[in-house]
């Protein structure tokens, strides 16, 4: 196979060298447009980033004028480039301000981005010379490189290989003590660290291996140049006991870190093993006995083990131990129960998560992790319409703050506080910057661009929210609800039969996975089949527990077959819930919308967003309230939470 072929989304300006990283590729374009050069040409900016988002997926060859038009500069159906030359004058404005920007501040950045005439596919490349060639002795024998290709919308695990570097040079580790003789491979770029065991033979010892387990994955996923599966899809080997080549096609990863923790009083015993997936032989291994409390410090020797043994650019981790605030040891314990309850994703669990996040602060009030799960908690509650957005968005909102004040390059508080000042604040614009701002600091963080994909979804940019839930699932690629999330863009952008596709491929991964329910009766309300919805929305509520938004589906559903009495019998239930649970206006509002009763749609939309449920976002793209569209009262309600 050439290697044009062989380098999948990565457009190539020689087959003699090899092409920057992906991720190399994405932070030289945060470097761009962050430029003076390019700060306040936003026209230029969304160009860009469009066309080299597009081209990373594979999808250079169909950028034409039409599409550009149509995607980047607004122009409607009617758009003819032969008379409108907007797109050609942005690329030649565009290819200018690029050779500038190379001839001075980006003169030594690694990487070159450029829009050659005659197409609009960037491409890029290592700059501005091709690295020195090794001496023999390091020369390295290259292999067959996994391709990733474009693979749109291809779910889960059928689909999403991560670009790799070729593995090479076997090299031979001699170390004292516990050490184990064993053989490094190089360049490695992808690695999924699965569920270290509790060997421990306390079963309340779990929160332990799975808090060593969630620390590591974060502390490689600060590694620049290497891509990190998000905990979601490695949990889900949780407990088996698959062959590491079987989870690495599953996954697309070419290592997996595994291991394990034994605890005896004070005293910690963590073993891990580095292991190369494509034929299960070990890359590298270490047994560490420390005392318990120095489990952050064996985190650090891990992380910089494995970079050293990929040979990844280490330089956060190098940093870090000189920097890093000295974490009360018991507040960190309490902070991994925290985060054990936090991961179950119940209102119960969440709850019990803060508990635990707050007695971790009030052993070390400067646990910036600790903040950041407070944070998470109290947001998960508030988008889950799990309690009065009132109630917890402010409070995730200060803790995300707070997190940042001890820790400002924290990416995961970015993104936690981008999206409370999306979903609750609805400023998007600053949003969109926290979010940026969350993906350049960690671009292994699955969360980051599955809800910077909300934002762009529901502002009808859904070209760009495909590009970041594609990316999420790429890094998390057996997370359903993320393979969901494409489907909702379908539906939300009137794509009724690939909404279904997406919700059928779920199903047959998991025909209890009640969203995917949800979804395809979604798609069949939108196509006009509310009888074969119904069932649908039956099933989601049943595998749901009853959910407030499964009532709202059927109660939509009785609406549109004409059972009105059915359909009000559902508001009467949500207008006076059980104790625990909560229904928005928003959710009413939709059932009344289906009913033809918009003086009430409306009222109930004003109360929604005077609650600030997150729900509202959605008012310009639900297809519930089309009717409602050309509506002043509407479009004033759209114009409060920044919709045109």
């Amino acid at each position: 196979m050439a290697l044009q072929e062989r380098a999948g989304p990565f457009t190539r300006l020689s087959e003699a060298i090899e092409p920057p990283a992906e991720s190399a590729v994405r932070l030289e374009l945060e470097k761009i447009l962050a430029s003076p050069l390019f700060r306040d040409a936003e026209g230029l900016k969304r160009f860009l980033r469009y066309t080299v988002e597009q081209t990373l997926l594979g999808q250079g060859k169909q950028l034409k004028e039409y599409r550009l038009g149509l995607e980047v500069f607004d122009r409607d159906a009617s758009f003819d480039p032969r008379m409108d030359p907007v797109v050609r004058m942005a690329a030649r404005r565009l290819r200018s301000k690029l050779k500038e920007y190379y001839a001075g501040e980006g003169k030594a950045d690694p990487v070159q981005i450029e829009v050659p005439k005659g197409g609009y596919a960037v491409v890029y490349s290592p700059h501005p010379l091709r690295p020195p060639a090794l001496e023999e002795s390091e020369q390295v024998d290259p292999v067959p490189r996994l391709s990733r290709g474009m693979a749109p919308r291809k779910f889960a695990a059928m689909a999403l290989f991560a670009g790799v570097s070729a593995l090479a040079l076997a090299i031979v580790w001699w170390n004292a003590g516990s050490r184990r003789r064993v053989t490094s491979a190089s360049q490695v770029s992808s690695v999924a660290v699965l569920p270290f065991l509790n060997l421990t033979g306390d079963p309340n010892d779990e929160y332990l291996s799975d808090g060593i387990t969630d620390d590591l994955t974060g502390g490689l996923a600060k590694l620049e140049g290497l891509r990190v599966v998000a905990r979601t899809s490695a949990f889900k080997f949780k407990g088996k006991a698959d062959d590491v080549r079987a989870i690495g096609k599953q996954l697309g990863v070419i290592s997996v870190l595994e291991g394990s923790i034994q605890r005896s009083g004070s005293r910690l015993r963590v073993t891990t093993q580095l292991i190369r997936t494509g034929d299960g032989y070990h890359i590298w291994a270490e047994t560490y006995d420390r005392d318990a409390h120095d489990a952050f410090a064996v985190e650090d020797e891990v992380t910089r083990s494995v970079g050293s043994a990929l040979r990844i650019e280490m330089s956060h981790i190098e940093q870090t131990p000189a920097k890093r605030h000295l974490v009360d040891p018991e507040a960190r314990d309490l902070y991994l129960r925290g985060r054990f309850w936090w991961n179950r994703r119940t209102p119960p669990t969440t709850w019990k998560s803060i508990e635990y996040f707050n007695q971790a602060l009030e052993k070390d009030p400067l646990f910036a992790q600790a903040y950041l799960g407070l944070a998470d908690a109290y947001f998960v509650l508030g988008t889950n319409d799990q309690a009065l957005p009132a109630d917890v968005f402010p409070k995730a909102r200060a803790a995300a703050r707070q997190a940042l004040q001890i820790e400002d390059e924290l990416g995961e508080a970015h993104a936690t506080l981008a999206a409370v000042t999306y979903f609750y604040d609805w400023k998007r614009e600053e949003a969109e910057w926290e979010f940026r701002r969350a993906i350049a600091l960690n671009p292994n963080h699955a969360s980051a661009h599955q809800w910077y994909g909300l934002l762009l979804m529901t502002s009808r940019r859904f070209s760009e929210a495909t590009t970041e839930f594609q990316r999420a699932q790429d890094l998390d690629p057996l997370s359903l609800i993320i393979s969901l999330d494409l489907g909702q863009v379908d539906y939300y952008s009137s794509n009724s039969d690939e909404a279904m596709a997406q919700a059928r491929k779920a199903l047959t991964y998991d025909p209890n996975f009640s969203a995917a329910h949800d979804l395809l009766g979604m798609a069949y309300l939108q196509k006009g089949f509310p009888k074969m919805a119904l069932p649908e929305f039956e099933k989601y509520a049943a595998l749901s527990g009853h959910d407030p938004d499964a009532l709202m589906r059927l109660g939509q559903t009785y609406a549109a077959i004409g059972d009105r009495h059915r359909a009000l019998e559902i508001i009467r239930a949500m207008e006076n819930p059980t104790k625990g649970s909560y229904s928005s206006a928003y959710e009413i509002a939709v059932i009344y919308a289906a009913l033809g009763e918009h003086g009430q749609t409306l009222e109930l939309l004003r109360h929604s967003l005077d609650q600030h449920s997150s729900s509202c976002l959605l008012i310009g793209v639900d297809p519930a309230f089309a009717e409602l569209q050309s509506d002043s009262h509407f479009q004033a309600l759209l114009n409060r939470v920044g919709l045109p």
